[in-house]
């Protein structure tokens, strides 16, 4: 049976006989799947930089600076993806806005593979960033509109795991290619192999409809009503739809009512959540934990599998979250991760300032890949998008995606400096960990005040709750 659903300017969508269920379940799960894999080429290209940089370091002789802007220029092409994301996602749709990251992460591939020099070479990197952009709130947004609230956590986190299936994977490869081709060649097909998931990812696309919501939005209620239907069965399609209609008369639309009473919380808790998304550790070594297991005591080809290892287990936990975050709710998993995050800065930190070398280092890493992989860097990608209303959704979550993305520069490209200056101060790497755990502190204190519970809660419920002051 064929799924596809095309915009309402191309094709018909026809109602399904029927939906709900097991049937309609894994519908939802196969447009989820399908859409998260926008998530695996996000993670996939951010990481493959983790072991192609001390290559790059090595060939291109770059100063610390220099190598901290090459691992995170990628980064200055995610901050404005999502601005101009948000735009196509509102005019195109978020389906379309995936095909165009595809085409920028295409051209990121191939010319990241070519270059002869470094200008060039963080030229393609920024445009495949605009595509990793791009995927970061279109993906997002579309699973989370096309999911039962009963649902949406589980299927949103599928996006997070996407994330790091992509990571472990270019970890992988990275491994691969540089124990079995010349240095000066192998960083060059790490960066290369991209395009073949690229090109797949294309090639999904075409098979899952255009999200329900947008097009209800749009006018296009027939439509919508048959994909709900799918997913869900008729009185789902019939109550969803009204409620989306009744919430999309009590918007204005613009992008002011972001700064409305009520909405304007919203708005600095998807701040919060997206500082905190890239501020509290993970995001600063894992562009260079090859580079630190190389300083740990491991040879080169078995830092790079370390690499690959640490990856591997976050994408264990990730995959444990999906599980629990629709049982334990959003808020308990980001308080108990951030007090955990605290607590493995802390250790990754002596275990660098003592010198420990061995597999206590890989354990060091292992115990920060669990907080961040359960909430801090897995709920806010979900959180974002659930926590604005329909007609500005894409506008507000282009704002803090934004936002996670010049964080995420910042952390990638000040780590070696900070990294340095807490030599000259503590006389070892420790203190950049102790530096993060003190944010994770912070982390803890905003999810206790701020954060709000959505677990079980309509798009609409959630959106309705900020303008009532009880956001939950």
């Amino acid at each position: 049976m064929t799924t596809s659903v095309d915009q309402p300017s191309r094709s018909r969508v026809t109602t399904p006989r029927s939906g709900g269920g097991v049937h309609g379940k894994l519908y939802a799960f196969l447009i989820a799947f399908i859409s998260a894999v926008g998530g695996f080429l996000f993670g996939y290209d951010l990481a493959i930089i983790g072991g192609a940089n001390v290559f790059l370091k090595e060939q291109f002789d770059l100063s610390a600076a220099m190598f901290g802007f090459t691992s995170a220029s990628a980064g200055l092409g995610c901050m404005i993806g999502p601005l101009l994301g948000a735009r196509l996602c509102d005019r195109l749709g978020r389906r379309s806005t995936l095909l165009a990251a595809c085409c920028l992460l295409a051209v990121g591939s191939i010319f990241t593979a070519v270059p002869g020099d470094m200008i060039t070479f963080n030229v393609f990197r920024i445009v495949g960033g605009l595509g990793v952009g791009l995927c970061s709130i279109a993906s997002p947004i579309y699973t989370n509109e096309i999911a039962p609230a009963r649902w949406r956590g589980g299927l949103g986190l599928m996006y997070q795991l996407a994330i790091v299936a992509g990571s472990i994977l270019a970890a992988g490869v990275a491994w691969l290619l540089a124990r079995w081709l010349p240095a000066e060649i192998s960083w060059r097909w790490m960066f290369a192999s991209e395009l073949v998931f690229v090109l797949v990812f294309a090639c999904l696309l075409l098979l899952v409809p255009e999200s329900p919501r947008w097009l209800a939005e749009r006018g296009h209620l027939k439509q919508a009503r048959a994909i709900f239907a799918r997913i869900d069965g008729a009185e789902f399609a019939d109550s969803g739809l009204a409620e989306i209609q009744a919430s999309l008369s009590a918007e204005s639309g613009s992008l002011g009512e972001l700064f409305s009473p009520g909405l304007r919380m919203a708005l600095l808790v998807g701040l919060g959540l997206a500082f905190f998304n890239n501020s509290t550790g993970w995001t600063g070594m894992c562009s260079y934990l090859a580079y630190l297991f190389e300083a740990a005591g491991f040879q080169r080809s078995d830092a790079i599998l370390q690499f690959l290892l640490a990856y591997g287990f976050m994408g264990l936990m990730t995959l444990a979250a999906c599980f629990l975050v629709d049982r334990a709710g959003r808020r308990p998993l980001w308080l108990v991760s951030s007090l955990v995050m605290v607590v493995a800065n802390v250790l990754l930190g002596l275990v660098f300032h003592l010198e420990i070398t061995g597999p206590l280092v890989l354990a060091a890493v292992f115990l920060c890949a669990i907080p961040h992989s359960f909430a801090l860097g897995s709920l806010p990608w979900l959180m974002m998008s659930e926590i604005f209303p329909t007609r500005i959704r894409a506008r507000a979550v282009a704002i803090t995606t934004s936002f996670i993305w010049a964080v995420c520069f910042l952390a990638q490209y000040l780590f070696p400096v900070i990294a340095r200056l807490s030599e000259k101060i503590v006389g070892s790497i420790g203190g950049a960990f102790w530096f993060s755990g003190a944010i994770c502190a912070m982390a803890f204190l905003f999810g206790l005040w701020l954060l709000p519970e959505t677990k079980g809660r309509t798009l609409e419920q959630i959106a309705a709750s900020w303008k009532t002051g009880h956001p939950g």
